[in-house]
């Protein structure tokens, strides 16, 4: 990790730099989940997480073992991300159907390398449309705020296709050697969704920041969450967890500002996103509203338009990088989001503060 921060400092420029640091940072977070598998393999069962069981190494990897799961030609440039304990039952004969066969992988794996293909395809056409330094332009600048949002919408949701597409390309190819294998499912039908890194219809479908989080970079997610977020308990406090959790991401990435930005963007949106569905759980008369069947379409369709300008407005930092960059951007729209999630963090404060939020049901109390 110091390695990649020092080649981040000597290498960096003002874009985004297609170099050994790419495949250095995949690598890192790799051997760090190593290093915490063998460690976790020298506790007792009893206590590691259900996470940690399934990740933990009694033995530690031989040299060849530790080549092999690093430089495996299907994810050491761009991910996915998977443990040593995967790496080591696949090339052991472990992945097996219920009949003792090796399963069949190339349908699968194609899919996956056409549906990426598309998406490719998808976001070639787009960036025509809209290129990725279009909103830097005077035309821009000069649009109706309306048609800025509108603009800003569909920039973001075209620049993200191509990490898309990179990480379903990847996928297909650890698919084609059968290492995404995760069993059957009731019906017995073979799943290979073992290294999956977006699931296309959940992220295409979803109208939260937390189920675009749960269908987007999948495999980051899951790796930050089990060697990183889940071992900062002894701070006792969730959200200096999570800030800690994000701010090791930012360092990963780079030392660009716009990563720092983009990072503290998600802390805010997400915090947001849980106060007011705390608050609405507190709200009988409002909840009971807002779930009227004739309101669902309308509810959904503001939804996916808040969740697309949103996202688009908190990643635009981490695609154009410098400060001078996304700062500008950010004052043609007038900072218009973070005055809206700083502005109901304020005021979120202050009502507990006043103790004008109602309590909650104690059963909703307990779930959360």
């Amino acid at each position: 990790m110091g390695y990649l921060l020092i080649g981040y400092y000597y290498t960096g420029t003002q874009d985004y730099d297609i170099k050994w640091t790419i495949p250095h940072c995949v690598l890192t977070l790799r051997l760090i989940g190593v290093s915490y598998d063998v460690y976790d393999g020298r506790k007792r069962v009893e206590k590691l997480s259900e996470d940690q069981k399934k990740t933990a190494l009694v033995k530690a990897p031989s040299l060849l073992e530790i080549g092999g799961h690093t430089y495996f030609f299907g994810g050491f440039l761009v991910g996915p991300q998977f443990s040593m304990r995967r790496y080591m039952d696949f090339v052991g004969g472990v992945f097996v159907d219920k009949k003792g066969q090796k399963p069949a992988c190339i349908l699968p794996a194609l899919s996956r390398l056409a549906l990426g293909l598309i998406i490719l395809g998808v976001f070639q056409i787009g960036t025509l449309f809209i290129p990725e330094q279009y909103i830097l332009t005077i035309s821009f600048e000069q649009e109706v705020f309306w048609k800025k949002m509108l603009i800003m919408t569909l920039w973001g949701k075209i620049v993200l296709y191509k990490y898309v597409a990179c990480w379903l390309l990847s996928e297909g190819s650890c698919t084609m050697t059968g290492l995404t294998y995760n069993g059957q499912d009731k019906n017995g039908i073979d799943l290979w969704d073992g290294c999956c890194n977006v699931k296309i219809w959940d992220y295409e479908t979803t109208c939260t920041f937390d189920g675009l989080i749960q269908s987007f970079n999948i495999n980051t997610n899951h790796w930050v969450a089990r060697y990183i977020f889940k071992r900062l308990r002894f701070l006792g406090n969730k959200l200096l967890s999570q800030a800690v959790t994000l701010l090791f991401l930012a360092m990963w990435h780079g030392l660009h500002s716009g990563y720092y930005v983009c990072f503290f963007n998600e802390f805010l949106v997400m915090k947001v996103e849980r106060d007011v569905t705390s608050l609405t759980d507190r709200l009988p008369a409002v909840k009971a509203f807002l779930n009227l069947s004739s309101l669902q379409l309308p509810i959904y369709i503001l939804k996916k338009f808040y969740l697309l300008f949103g996202m688009s407005y908190c990643v635009m930092p981490f695609v154009l990088l410098s400060a001078s960059r996304w700062l500008k951007v950010y004052s043609s729209l007038y900072f218009v989001c973070h005055i809206i999630y700083i502005g109901w963090h304020v005021t979120y404060f202050v009502m507990k503060k006043m103790k004008l939020v109602p309590r909650l049901n104690p059963d909703i109390a307990k779930n959360e």
